[in-house]
């Protein structure tokens, strides 16, 4: 499946997700994200991007959402990428 597709699919469920929720329910999704149901709803109709906090707040509060399911912007991209990196040295502290 190309990556295009894979994002697709998974936006759709997340879109199927946050529509079958009651709107107080809506509300509440959004703010235990640190966001606006404005923001949610501009993700699901806008194709807004958005960063990695907002993307893994929305991973842990809606069970079966993956990160490669959101939009994530370029600078998000990069640092799920050097997150998920094993073979990354540590990084010394500077004294």
């Amino acid at each position: 499946m190309s990556n295009t597709l894979g994002y697709l699919l998974g936006m759709d469920k997340f879109k199927t997700h946050y529509l079958g929720l009651p709107v107080n329910e809506r509300e509440s999704l959004a703010l235990q994200a640190g966001t606006t149901r404005g923001t949610l709803n501009q993700i699901i109709y806008g194709g807004k991007r958005i960063e990695l906090g907002l993307a893994d707040c929305l991973v842990a509060l809606c069970p079966g959402l993956a990160l490669e399911d959101l939009p994530l912007t370029e600078r998000a991209v990069h640092q799920r990428t050097v997150r998920e990196r094993k073979d990354a040295p540590p990084m010394k502290a500077e004294a």
